[in-house]
Parts: C-alpha cells; structure tokens; sequence
C-alpha cells in the first residue's frame, strides 16, 4: 500500500456523499454515481476526482460502497474485480443483509480482494456533524488495513465477528426501532383514548427503570443471558397485565397490532409451563424451537 491510501466512494446520495467528504479530508478520493450533478459537487466542494469507467479505479486501495440495494452493490463488485488490484479492500457501508456480504466476498475471491461490512449508523445530521457509528464485521487483517479511512468516515465503531455481522447488527437494531415505533404509536393511541398526558408518557416510557428500558438492560441483559428465571414479576402475571391492556384498548376502539401479537407470545409461555418464572422465561420459547435467544446459558 502506498504511504496516503487511495480512496474510491460508490454511491453519493445523502449519505453517501458526506462519507467521501469525510473521506477527503484525510484521503484523495475518486467518487461515482449516476447523478453527474453530485459527481460535479463532490468535485468542486472537496476535489474529489470522477470514476467515468471502471478502470478508473484501477489504482484504488479502498473502494467504499454507499447504495441503495444489494444487487447494485454487487453489480459494480463484477465490474470492479478484474480491474482493482489484488489486496485491495472494499467497504461495504450500505445496508445489506449477510448473505449479501458472503455473495460479494465470493466475487470479490479470486481476484484477492477483500471485503469488510461497516453498515452506518446514524442520520444525516448525525453523519455531518461526525457523531455516526459503523457496526463492523470481517477479518480483522483486512479491517486493520481499512483503520484509517474508518476513522475518517465514524469515530464510534463496534466491531461484531466474521463477514456480515456489522451487517446483521445493523438489520437486527432498525428491526427493533421499526417494530417499537409500532408500540409506541399504539401506547400514544391508547393514552390519547384515555386522557393520559402524552408528555407525561413520554417521560414514563424513557425512565431507565420503566417501559423501554428495562426489557433490554434487566431482562435480557441480567436474566436472559444467564439464564435466571427465578423469583422477579412472574409471566402469569405479566400475561394478566396484558390482558388489562388489551381490555383498555378495545374498550377504548384503538386497533392493535404489535401488543396484540406480542400477547400471543405470553399465551404459549404460560401453556408451556413457564407461568410461575419471570416473564423474560418467554425467551424459552425460542430455546424449545431451536433457535435461542443467546449461544448458551452461562454458568
């Protein structure tokens, strides 16, 4: 490599174009895209140099990937393979699942090239003003040598394991946001039919002992990881509690969808005998089926 690494982004949407000029404040950058209006900017914001052809990229150490599916993604990796030099590295920064990833490294193969995920976190705003967070999976060795381009483009990192855990992670957390936004709307339907303050709900919610916390840091994090079921709020309780709620929506006519599939779960644990555990025991439940919910019970 050489002594300044030289850089290729793909893909400069919103988010694509401030990783390169993140980029090129450290590094030259080469950028692409489809809008030659963005390629014109990049170039007179930040010097940036246009990729009209593939092998224009042919002198690139780190090509950076910022589209908007898998399949461009890997349409470009065809083009880039037989041009780009053997131990370069790309970095895959779009959203992606892990197939995808294993798909591209196997493109990528036989040219020895190596390709690390580094799914992005964060907003647009949060990206500019340098707070974003990239979730990272791959070989150590090939993130290693991506290090500094990393730390231009987020200072906040978390690395996961092997090719297309960064990504994973990624699809995992907007999974869980998407699904909660649901609850929440539903909780703010369900206080608005009764009189409840949503402001008050909102604090309620957010206290790090209530709603939105707890299931995560106590239950899943104390409990389910280690297996302790023992002693707590039982899941036959919590199944009552669940039938109060969906009792004051229905008495209230606010339609429910994700309290009310979540339900479902409560009424199999207590089937399966785990009415007398702490309700995180619902995780049980993906034990019996075969998929747990953590590698292994410690101790």
């Amino acid at each position: 490599m050489k002594d300044k690494q030289s850089v290729a982004v793909y893909g400069l949407g919103n988010m694509g174009y401030l990783v390169a000029q993140r980029i090129a404040t450290r590094f030259p950058v080469k950028v692409a895209d489809l809008n030659s209006a963005q390629v014109e900017r990049a170039q007179a914001e930040f010097g940036a140099i246009a990729l009209r052809q593939p092998q224009d990229a042919a002198d690139v150490d780190i090509v950076v990937l910022s589209l908007p599916s898998p399949a461009i993604s890997q349409a470009i990796l065809r083009d880039l393979g037989p041009v780009l030099r053997k131990g370069s590295i790309v970095v895959e920064t779009s959203t992606v699942n892990p197939d995808d990833m294993h798909a591209s490294a196997k493109l990528l193969a036989p040219y020895g090239i190596g390709i690390i995920d580094a799914s992005v976190m964060a907003g647009v705003a949060q990206m500019a003003a340098g707070k974003a967070m990239l979730l990272m999976g791959g070989d150590p060795a090939h993130i290693a040598t991506c290090q500094e381009v990393l730390d231009a483009i987020a200072p906040k990192q978390i690395y996961f394991g092997g090719t297309g855990t960064g990504a994973a992670a990624k699809v995992i957390n907007n999974a869980v946001a998407h699904a909660v936004m649901v609850v929440v709307a539903e909780a703010g339907a369900m206080a608005t039919a009764t009189g409840v303050s949503c402001d008050k709900l909102i604090g309620l919610l957010s206290d790090p002992q209530m709603g939105l916390h707890r299931p995560l840091t106590h239950r899943y994090a104390e409990r389910i990881v280690n297996g302790d079921y023992s002693g707590g709020m039982p899941l036959d309780a919590a199944r009552k509690d669940s039938v109060l709620a969906l009792q004051l929506a229905q008495a209230a006519g606010v339609p429910l969808f994700a309290i009310q599939g979540s339900h479902s779960v409560y009424e199999m644990a207590a089937v399966a005998g785990y009415g007398r555990d702490d309700y995180a025991a619902i995780a049980k439940l993906w034990a019996d089926w075969g998929k747990p919910t953590v590698p292994a019970v410690k101790g």
